[in-house]
């Protein structure tokens, strides 16, 4: 199994972690907490753990299931291609397996790109959406990005990928005043198995929602850092400009990662949104 993070991200006392077989694959969650179902998504190359803060933090007043992706962590991993679509599917029958009728999502990066699409294609499923440091589409700088981590891999082997992907997602200023953080983040992304990864990492390319944005009929928050050079604050402000009614909010001194960066400041927000919206 892939190491966790367990230095940043600790399971949450009274979790409980579990695989649950799906008519589609067997995914692996962790879940903590009754109420109304809050569902998390992680980005590409992290899984579930990623949102063990908020699983902790929020789950007195919430059911908080975090699950990994298809292709991460502790999740089946079958052969690609992979792509949106099929992760949307996946988590909508991860839903229906749990008994979920409305939940609300909060989706990260590659995580809010599918929280989009199974807004979109599950509408009567999706009743809150929390966006956080993602897009509403690729662009080409995307695929140049993302292809040089897979190049740097097939050349200098995973951990050189793992530092391309880091001088992406982590702020310079992060990276600066965390090495220790930073050398651990290496080794936990050259060890995951480079296949499904390079598979997820394939599903972001041509993807554009721009066009059905407009159709999101439910509360949203759109979430960024100020710091992000992968997902701009400029996209992030697209997505709350297409969706009626969304709300734009930008965390100062962060980069694409949030969690890791400013958690404090995005927890606030987080409990925000909960207490106007989920009930």
């Amino acid at each position: 199994m892939v190491p966790r993070m367990s230095g940043w991200f600790p399971k949450p006392a009274g979790a409980t972690e579990h695989r649950v077989a799906t008519e589609r694959l067997t995914m692996n969650i962790v879940e903590a907490g009754s109420g109304p179902a809050v569902l998390l998504l992680h980005g590409l190359g992290w899984d579930h753990s990623l949102w063990n803060p908020a699983v902790e933090q929020f789950s007195p007043q919430y059911r908080m299931i975090a699950a990994d992706t298809r292709g991460h962590g502790a999740t089946d991993k079958p052969d690609g291609p992979y792509d949106m679509e099929m992760f949307a599917r996946d988590y909508a029958a991860l839903a229906d397996a749990l008994g979920l009728k409305r939940i609300c999502v909060i989706g990260l990066s590659q995580g809010g790109m599918v929280a989009q699409k199974l807004a979109l294609i599950r509408p009567e499923l999706v009743a809150a959406l929390v966006l956080v440091s993602t897009s509403c589409k690729s662009d080409p700088s995307l695929r140049d990005n993302m292809e040089a981590r897979i190049a740097a891999m097939d050349k200098a082997g995973p951990e050189a990928a793992a530092k391309i992907a880091a001088e992406s997602i982590f702020s310079p200023g992060w990276r600066k005043a965390n090495p220790a953080a930073l050398a651990r983040f290496y080794a936990w992304r050259a060890a995951m198995p480079m296949a499904p990864l390079n598979a997820a990492t394939r599903a972001l390319y041509d993807f554009d929602l721009s066009q059905d944005l407009p159709g999101i009929d439910v509360p949203v928050w759109v979430i960024a850092g100020e710091e992000d050079v992968l997902t701009k604050p400029k996209g992030m402000e697209e997505i709350a400009a297409l969706i009626p009614g969304a709300r734009y909010r930008l965390i100062p001194k962060s980069g694409h990662m949030i969690p890791v960066e400013q958690p404090e400041q995005l927890t606030a927000l987080l409990a925000e949104f909960l207490n106007a919206h989920v009930r």
